[in-house]
Formats: structure tokens, C-alpha cells, sequence
């Protein structure tokens, strides 16, 4: 396919996260696809994802709902070595860093069962901003492939860091994903950036960390108001917001 990036307004909002679900993972994804979800997000990282799992999931899925590829948006990460369990490296480690994160592409498409990734982040920040760069050029080259159709970033909480990441980058991100939360400031800065630049911020723990919020008696009362769960309620501010 031909590499492309989609305008924000043309992109899935509410994504389905794939971490943790284990050996569940294929019919979790299956379950969610079914349910209308679209957009499924998840790591080459098998400490916390079972990526090998969501390519099942969405093919049967697929298969089961005569769908084609191109409905749906599979975003997949590149996790640099301090992300993985000692014994459970999705690549040679002792590998130079570009070609980690090759092989680590070349098993997310084996894994998710596909011939390009519609979106490829950056999981976390690198030591420094070579080894960042280096990472950053590589992932750019499978862009240039058509293997990759767009690039993010997850895990960046400085402002400075994403506003440095993007003006250094050939192919810009198009996506920041960072956890929401009350820590960060809810990324208020970062995600103006992002409005700004078209990047897309996805969050994650986006209810683990905000239950004061939908738990506050205003909230609960609205929730029951409009007829949803204080959760969908959330989620609803939340996509609002454009998140």
C-alpha cells in the first residue's frame, strides 16, 4: 500500500488496548471488534502484550464480519530494551540499535498477521537524543517502505521533549500517547501542542487514574441523567475533548 496518514478528523477515536489481557487476548479483541470497535492499539512487547494474540483476534474477527483490512487501524509499538523482560526480548539485544528496531517491526507484521501498520510509535524515550534519533530515522525508513503508514510517540511528558522529537523529525509524529493523569497536569500543555501540530493524543490509564473524577457526586448524578455509566460519561468528556 501506498504510505499515508490520515487527517485527524478521518482517524477512529475510542481505541481498544490490548496490555495485559494475556492468553484472553485474541477473544478480547474478537469481542471488541464485534462490539464496533475499529481502532486496536498494542506493543511488540510481551511482557505486558500478547501481539501475536490481537493478529488472531482481528482475523477472525475480519473474517467473521466480512471486513477488509483497510477497516480497521492497528497501531503497534517499538519498545526499547529496558522494556522487556530479561528473558523475553523480542529482538537480538546485542543487535545494533537500528536493526533492533527493524527485527521488532518485521515481528510486529509477522504477529498482527499484516503487511503494513497503520500507525508504529515509539514507546518510551531513549537514554539520550542520539539513540533517540537513531531509533527515530529507522522507523522513518519503514515509512519510506510503505511497511509503516505514520509514526507517534508514547511515554513523553516534558513539553520541551515532544516539541524537540517533532521539530527534529524528517517524518513528524502523528501521534502522542501518554498516561492521563492528575501527575502530568493531564498533558494540558502537550495536548494544545498537539491541536496545534494535528498530532493525535491518545491517552491510556484513562480511567484507572481519573476515578475521583467520575466518581464525584455531579458526575454521578449527570451520568444517571443522560443514562449512562459514569464511565461512558468519561469517555464521552473525554472524546470531547478530542482525546
Amino acid at each position: 500500500p501506498s504510505s499515508y496518514a490520515l487527517a485527524l478528523k478521518d482517524r477512529p477515536v475510542l481505541k481498544y488496548g490490548t496490555a495485559w489481557k494475556k492468553e484472553e487476548t485474541a477473544k478480547f479483541v474478537h469481542q471488541a471488534i464485534k462490539a464496533g470497535f475499529r481502532h486496536i492499539d498494542t506493543a511488540c512487547q510481551p511482557r505486558h502484550y500478547r501481539e501475536d494474540l490481537v493478529g488472531d483476534g482481528w482475523t477472525a474477527a475480519a473474517k467473521e464480519l466480512n471486513l477488509k483490512r483497510e477497516d480497521l487501524w492497528l497501531q503497534t509499538k517499538f519498545s526499547g530494551l529496558g522494556a522487556h523482560s530479561e528473558d523475553n526480548i523480542p529482538y537480538d539485544k546485542d543487535a545494533p540499535l537500528e536493526t533492533r528496531v527493524r527485527q521488532s517491526l518485521a515481528l510486529s507484521l509477522q504477529n498482527l498477521q499484516t503487511d503494513y501498520i497503520d500507525s508504529w510509535v515509539m514507546h518510551g524515550p531513549e537514554n539520550n537524543w542520539d539513540d533517540h534519533f537513531e531509533v527515530w530515522r529507522t522507523m522513518e525508513e519503514a515509512v519510506d517502505e510503505g511497511k509503516v503508514r505514520q509514526l507517534g510517540m508514547s511515554n513523553f511528558y516534558r513539553l520541551e521533549d515532544v516539541e524537540w522529537a517533532y521539530n527534529h523529525a524528517r517524518i513528524k509524529p502523528k501521534v502522542v500517547q501518554n498516561r492521563f493523569y492528575s501527575d502530568s497536569g493531564h498533558d494540558v500543555e502537550i495536548r494544545t501542542f498537539c491541536e496545534e501540530k494535528d498530532i493525535e493524543y491518545q491517552s491510556f490509564w484513562t480511567l484507572t487514574a481519573n476515578r475521583d473524577a467520575y466518581s464525584h457526586p455531579e458526575a454521578l448524578e449527570l451520568a444517571k441523567k443522560k443514562g449512562l455509566s459514569p464511565e461512558g460519561l468519561f469517555y464521552a468528556f473525554c472524546m470531547a475533548l478530542g482525546i
